[in-house]
């Protein structure tokens, strides 16, 4: 390898799961991808430590997993500036860096960190919108300075699924999903054209998604957690109405204020109302009138419109993280943190009900969490191999770095570890992947392993949890959990897990410390509320 630095694309389908992309006899059409793969390595085993945007994208930027980074939620939590990112690295050695993103990537996430321009843009900005064009123009007409890094953001998999005319019949996939990502293909074709030939291009997925062929079994962590909470009866307001009602950047601040309540709540003392009145329902969407901001005629007509809807945001100040933090503490000063934390558990109730069909932040399996990974350098990389081996979507940054000769171990505390000794045939051994559900109250939380023959996950906080063994090589579909049957390799395969978890965690962001007064107070209220 030389020290050549070409423009690097790294693309990260939101919801991409590997099976779709690039497993055999799948439903999918992805010649766009069958191409870069025919011309690039293939890594169909990339394990991802959660089903969760926010901290896969911070583990893909740092090689770090969560307990590392502090980044436990896709809402609430900021990386911490002392934690080094990617960008920083890329730009000490000439590069010009940038991102295209959406969801719940805000620049108050502190992952724009150590990139020159940082774009965020809202949900409905699609590859076949006119921010698509756009993008397409940017990349053919030199807008970004060579050597560049551009980090790409995808939502067209995410609900609601993007399927575009003549893709929606069985030919492109018997699903919404399977349809988006067939629809999703054909735009990724443009974008790998005006990137050129040269371009260094990593094609991955921050996580996977449910389909309805994946069912939830008894005896694991997400029946018991659905029994638990009785989760069929819940109703009510999810995150997604506040997002919607005041903006992406007041629903990160509403999180940072409420989750530190709930996170050390032990839902198995509280009896859970699950059917909130309807008086109920419309006080908290009054409640939301207060953190909505006044828009004209003129906004109101941007919404879910392309292009038009990011520039409203902006104008109207629906992505200013200081002004949304102004406006969330009156709310909370206004609220109170004892009711803060009964509006916070209803959301969260919601959210972890409308989270079943998706799958996320609910468990790790395969599904969720093996996602495709794809690299090709022209002349620089063997092309048209598919390599059997697993990785782990946090060896991204230091094979990265390695493969543009930049020594990744100038960085300390990585998780990752460069494959490419892989890559070029040399003596390498596969690390085990760290898998999570965290930042939910500490009941539910899974911690886990997985390995080219096993996975495992049990509930560090939580004994009644059911502990989960598959043998991935036998049973591949998780079906048959052993744990009953081989309690010593649940022991050792526990004892690898814990290795991820240092002494004393990195946090994030420093937690909502609430003295023991207040805590009585807390729970009288939730007593009076009927939770307790």
């Amino acid at each position: 390898m030389t020290a050549l630095r070409p423009n690097v694309l790294m693309v990260v389908a939101d919801c991409g799961r590997a099976d779709k992309w690039v497993d055999p006899g799948r439903r999918t059409r992805t010649p766009t991808i069958d191409a870069l793969r025919q011309s690039g390595l293939t890594f169909p085993t990339a394990i991802v430590e959660m089903a969760c945007t926010t901290p896969s994208f911070t583990g893909l930027l740092t090689g770090r997993y969560s307990p590392r980074h502090g980044v436990h939620m896709v809402w609430g939590d900021r990386l911490a500036d002392s934690v080094p990112m990617l960008t920083e690295v890329l730009a000490a050695n000439g590069y010009h860096t940038y991102a295209e993103v959406t969801g719940p990537l805000l620049p108050e996430m502190g992952l724009a960190r150590g990139f020159e321009h940082y774009e965020y843009r809202a949900p409905c900005d699609y590859l076949h919108t006119h921010w698509g064009d756009e993008l397409v123009a940017r990349l053919r007409g030199g807008h970004y300075r060579a050597p560049w890094f551009l980090l790409l953001h995808l939502w067209e998999l995410h609900p609601p699924r993007q399927v575009l005319r003549g893709f929606d019949h069985a030919e492109f996939g018997r699903s919404d999903y399977e349809r988006a990502v067939s629809s999703l293909d054909a735009q990724l074709a443009r974008v790998f054209d005006a990137a050129g030939d040269d371009t260094f291009v990593l094609f991955t997925g921050d996580h996977g998604e449910k389909s309805a062929d994946e069912p939830y079994r008894d005896g694991t962590a997400v029946a018991y957690a659905r029994k638990l909470l009785r989760i069929d009866a819940i109703e009510g307001m999810v995150p997604y109405h506040v997002a919607g009602w005041a903006g992406p950047s007041v629903l990160q601040q509403l999180y940072r204020a409420g989750a530190p309540l709930l996170r050390d709540l032990r839902l198995s003392d509280i009896r859970l109302r699950t059917r909130a009145k309807l008086w109920t329902r419309i006080r908290d969407r009054l409640r939301l009138l207060l953190l909505t901001p006044y828009l004209t005629a003129r906004d109101l007509l941007a919404l879910a419109k392309p292009a038009r809807l990011t520039a409203m945001l902006k104008r109207s100040g629906l992505l200013d993280a200081e002004r949304s933090r102004r406006k969330v503490d009156r709310f909370k000063h206004w609220l109170g943190e004892e009711r803060l934390l009964d509006m916070h558990l209803r959301m969260w109730l919601n959210s972890y009900k409308h989270n079943l069909h998706e799958g996320h932040m609910l468990h790790v399996y395969d599904f969720l969490v093996r996602v495709p990974l794809v690299l090709r350098w022209r002349g620089r990389l063997p092309a048209g191999i598919a390599c059997p081996r697993m990785v782990r979507l946090v060896d991204a940054l230091p094979t990265v770095l390695d493969l543009l000769d930049i020594d990744p171990r100038t960085i300390d505390g990585l998780d990752g570890v460069s494959f490419r000794p892989l890559i070029e045939n040399r003596p390498w051994q596969p690390q085990p992947a760290y898998l999570s559900v965290s930042g939910v109250p500490r009941d539910l939380e899974l911690r886990g392993v997985r390995t080219e023959e096993y996975k495992y996950t049990y509930g560090p906080h939580n004994a009644e949890l059911p502990e989960e063994l598959y043998d991935l090589r036998r049973d591949p579909a998780e079906a048959d959990n052993r744990a009953d049957a081989d309690a010593a390799l649940c022991r050792q395969l526990r004892q690898l897990a814990n290795q991820f978890v240092p002494a004393q965690p990195r946090l994030a962001t420093a937690p909502l410390t609430i003295s023991p007064d207040e805590q009585a107070r807390v729970e009288r209220r939730l007593h009076e509320l009927g939770y307790l």
